[in-house]
């Protein structure tokens, strides 16, 4: 019993170190360093100040909760993302702690006693999940009650989290206190997911007239040009040069590798435990699971190296170094079999990734940072030609986050549209390697030219008149229809073949039938005609609709008494949260937020 107590305190005391994460727990306004410098200030919200280090220590939390989910380090690019996260965490947590002073929302002992007794579903998965608290699968109170009882077990922690929390759903609470459902609201949603109906139809479908001899005339280009200039608008775009020092593994650096898998080998043929082997050394992500082990697995399933050297061993052979893209494998045969006249081989690897060492590292970044300063005093060109480095130009892009040719680099865009043309950037560590960069070019913010545009312009023209000449034909079949004729005999005379005559199986608001799509103008006929009684013609993306409802399900009040409750409560919920984060977008919009981090973090 004492040995269950100790594991459930460990329990809580770290699924509480990872609920803080996402709170960001900070005493806020405090300068914990004492250092005051401004190149000390990674950003400011509302006047708050946030240190570098009270950023990295928040990064850090995350990041060690991703290695230790993950089993693996966190590439750059991750890394990037977990800095955008906790920065918003970080700027939702100051304006949301303002919000609860500001409206001086407390919270007592009871309320922290209530939900801790009565609401244990709604704390961590530690406590929700917890395997102690379960009967059949299904969370037990009788025992989460017996455990609170218990004073051998600490649930300071479970206080902590929860003090944390409830100020923060009190606020959400009182910002949504006004959302309502009205009866129409959830009538209407229930219409939608459960009346069905059946139409007939016609359509004089665009795609029609796509042979027709339409033509769209210097001048007509220009025209749609001019009336639609909005659509052509282009913000500021800039162009990088840049000299790469890549970082590959060398021909040393990959032997090295190839070496170290020719010892793990010869550890494996003389006894030692391969699951232990690839345990300790093998980077395949999945070996936290599986430890090495593949299971049975056909000749196709992986890659052509690998399977040739799984297929042609022997059950209990060792085979390798094998070399595919992934790396450096050493494959344990386990056992073959054929099932279903299929051969199966049933192995285990470990893989070693090529990598490039720390002294290839070393060496580029020190090439990089010598590049930097000398082009810092000589010039960027004049130093790429003195040191005959490559200097390359990126395609020109716009303020996205995206670097074209190195992907996500936020703080090099932010730097970017920063800095002046000509400005040169610090070392950038990318995938490909360390980078200096040089603002290129400043393309102001304006519209695309004509000529750039001109083939869609051209484009669009034609079809706009293709959708004309089905306008006209479809006002052809609309007069025939106010003569009485019915679909089928206007489809049997149609000669030309350019109107479609079809008709649906039931379906929904929420699921509309494929033949028509979500064509909104149709589906809203299909459920306001009167059975019987043809449309008007319908303007759609398509072409133009005639539509006549052949079946409709009747309300089934029953039914609705059944379902409204739900429906109700589900319809709440989202407008709760939509309006909880339209309220959240608007406050954010208004606070004084500054993010310098762009000076700190240039991958």
């Amino acid at each position: 019993m004492m040995t269950k107590l100790r594991e459930m305190t460990f329990i809580f005391i770290w699924v509480l170190v990872f609920a803080f994460v996402g709170l960001m727990v900070f005493e806020w306004g405090m300068d914990f360093t004492g250092l005051k410098r401004q190149s000390n200030i990674v950003g400011k919200i509302d006047g708050q100040k946030i240190t570098i280090q009270e950023f990295q220590q928040a990064v850090q939390n995350v990041y060690l909760q991703e290695r230790e989910n993950s089993g693996s380090e966190p590439d750059e690019a991750r890394m990037a993302q977990i800095r955008d996260q906790v920065w918003d965490q970080m700027v939702q947590r100051v304006l949301f702690v303002k919000q609860i002073r500001k409206r001086d929302i407390r919270i007592t002992d009871q309320e922290v006693y209530l939900y801790i007794t009565q609401q244990p579903q709604s704390l961590p998965p530690a406590i929700s999940q917890n395997p102690n608290f379960m009967t059949d699968g299904k969370f037990d109170m009788a025992k989460y009650q017996q455990a609170l009882n218990n004073p051998q077990i600490d649930w300071t922690p479970i206080e902590q989290y929860v003090r944390e929390v409830l100020p923060f759903q009190r606020l959400q609470s009182i910002i949504t206190a006004s959302v309502m459902v009205t009866e129409e609201e959830v009538k209407a949603d229930y219409l939608d997911k459960n009346q069905g109906a059946k139409i007939q139809y016609l359509l004089v479908p665009t795609t029609a007239f796509v042979k027709d001899s339409v033509q769209a005339s210097e001048t007509d280009i220009r025209n749609y040009y001019e009336q639609h200039k909005e659509d052509f608008r282009i913000e500021e775009r800039r162009k990088l040069n840049y000299v790469l020092f890549p970082t590959a593994p060398t021909a040393s650096d990959s032997q090295k590798v190839v070496d170290l898998a020719d010892e793990i080998k010869s550890e494996a043929q003389s006894g030692d435990d391969f699951a232990t082997l690839a345990d300790e050394y093998s980077e395949d992500p999945s070996v936290r699971s599986n430890h090495g082990d593949l299971g049975y697995f056909e000749r196709d399933r992986m890659v052509k190296e690998f399977s040739e050297a799984a297929f042609s061993g022997k059950p209990g052979e060792i085979v390798g170094p094998v070399i595919t893209n992934f790396g450096v494998h050493i494959i344990k045969i386990i056992d073959k079999k054929k099932e279903n006249g299929q051969e199966l081989v049933h192995a285990a690897h470990i893989l070693l990734k090529f990598e490039p060492s720390a002294l290839t590292l070393e060496t580029e970044q020190n090439l990089a940072n010598n590049f930097m300063e000398t082009a810092k005093e000589e010039g960027y060109k004049t130093a790429a030609d003195n040191f005959k480095y490559e200097v390359r130009q990126t395609p020109e892009f716009t303020d996205n986050n995206y670097v074209p040719g190195f992907g996500q680099m936020r703080g090099t865009v932010e730097w970017t549209f920063r800095e002046k043309q000509g400005t040169i950037s610090p070392v950038h560590r990318t995938p490909q390697g360390y980078v200096i960069f040089e603002i290129a070019e400043v393309l102001p913010a304006g519209f695309r030219p004509l000529d750039e545009v001109k083939q869609l312009c051209k484009s669009r023209v034609e079809q706009e008149k293709r959708k004309q000449l089905a306008e006209n034909y479809a006002q052809i079949v609309q007069d025939k229809l106010s003569q009485d004729q019915t679909f089928a005999q206007i489809s049997g005379g149609d000669d030309s073949k350019q109107v479609l005559y079809d008709s649906t199986n039931s379906f929904t608001r929420s699921q509309p039938s494929p033949q028509i799509g979500r064509a909104p103008e149709v589906i809203a006929a299909a459920f306001a005609l009167p059975p019987g009684v043809v449309s008007g013609m319908l303007d759609t993306d398509r072409g133009y609709y005639f539509v006549k409802v052949l079946d409709r399900t009747p309300f089934k009040e029953e039914d609705y008494k059944t379902q409204r409750e739900s429906i109700r409560m589900r319809l709440l919920n989202q407008k709760s949260q939509q309006f909880f984060s339209e309220w959240y977008d608007n406050l954010k919009e208004k606070a004084k937020i500054q993010d310098n981090r762009y000076l700190f973090f240039t991958t």
